[in-house]
């Protein structure tokens, strides 16, 4: 890059460091935009970007490989760099013809549970030996922030061999407790469902998948689980039922039954979560959460999932809540407000009720 493209590219994500935004989004013919307490800023103080530009600001921070793969697939996700100030997870892509990029912010410091709202029981779930947990929410909701929180938790309280499999590598974890590796799927293992399997007769305790993304996945990972290991799942799903849904239809249809049995019996917990914005500045933590019971098993066993939604409602004693009484919490006690609450609850008009 040339220096004033070197120095417009500093001006960007100074901004969005010193504004504490969580993304930056850089099209070209636009203004750059920032994502700060869940809206967007558009930074019109700043010059429109160019696509000599993004190409450029591309060429710097791509490796020849992720070249290779934009170009064969106009898309590709990685992790950037800057100053060795900041990191961000990058989305390079192409858009009317020219490259797009979006970046995250990956936070340098890795949060307490406690600290980032995560519910206790997830904490318990963690210490058990073996079973499955599935993390869910939409994109931006903190997935990726809470599985290294609930990671470093591990790596300061219990000795295990932790094996991730990340598309990128996001959060760096250094040995504590804990041996800690890594692997980035297309640099060290060919895939998640190829990694996935080398973990299987491998003195390995906890695996940690980043994505559901490729056939055959969900079916290996209650096979990874069934064989004595704890495997924590992200998914992308709005909903925990949704997230249960999506799994069990993934697998293939002679497998389903099996699949439905296993599942039943290894399943430690679903956590479906999302981030809304927090008043005074920031972002608060809503979820909601499935843990296992008979009824849980039997549900889910005969795939009556529906069901679910009642059970999570009447079973906080089990650790179990469902979002929109998540949501009505965090507003009674003045951490969101009441609108922003009805936009995400999955009853708008039952929550207004409920709030009233």
């Amino acid at each position: 890059m040339s220096t004033t493209e070197t120095l417009l590219v500093n001006k960007i994500l100074n901004l969005a460091a010193e504004r504490r935004a969580t993304d930056v989004h850089l099209t070209a013919g636009n203004y750059p935009v920032l994502r700060i307490d869940g809206k967007l800023v558009t930074l019109t103080e700043e010059q429109v970007l160019t696509p000599d530009f993004l190409l450029a600001m591309v060429d710097g921070f791509l490796s020849e490989t992720d070249k290779k793969n934009l170009e064969a697939s106009r898309e590709v996700v990685t992790v950037y760099s800057w100053a060795n100030r900041v990191r961000f997870r990058a989305r390079v892509f192409y858009q009317k013809g020219y490259v797009a990029i979006s970046l995250r912010i990956i936070p340098q410091l890795i949060r307490s549970p406690k600290d980032l709202g995560l519910p206790q029981v997830l904490t318990q779930l963690i210490t058990k030996e073996r079973g499955l947990i599935i993390i869910t929410g939409p994109f931006g909701s903190g997935r990726t922030t809470s599985v290294a929180s609930l990671l470093e938790t591990l790596n300061r309280n219990k000795g295990l061999h932790v094996q991730t499999l990340e598309k990128p590598i996001e959060y760096l974890l250094a040995n504590n407790q804990c041996i800690i590796e890594q692997r980035e799927i297309g640099k060290d293992t060919g895939s998640f469902l190829k990694g996935l399997e080398d973990t299987l007769d491998e003195d390995v305790d906890v695996v940690v998948v980043g994505m559901l993304s490729e056939d055959g996945l969900e079916e290996m990972l209650l096979q990874t689980a069934e064989s004595g290991k704890l495997v924590i799942a992200v998914m992308d799903a709005d909903t925990v039922i949704s997230a249960l849904e999506r799994f069990i239809s993934n697998l293939s249809p002679e497998k389903k039954i099996w699949g439905q049995d296993v599942l039943s019996q290894v399943l430690l917990g679903v956590v479906a979560q999302r981030l809304l914005p927090k008043i005074g500045g920031g972002l608060s933590l809503a979820y909601e959460v499935l843990t296992m019971t008979s009824a849980v098993q039997a549900i889910i066993k005969d795939n009556r999932l529906y069901q679910l939604n009642s059970i999570m409602q009447t079973s906080k004693e089990e650790g179990m809540i469902n979002l929109d009484k998540s949501l009505l919490e965090l507003v009674k006690v003045g951490e969101i407000s009441a609108n922003d609450a009805i936009l995400q609850a999955s009853d708008a008009d039952s929550f207004r009720r409920n709030f009233k």
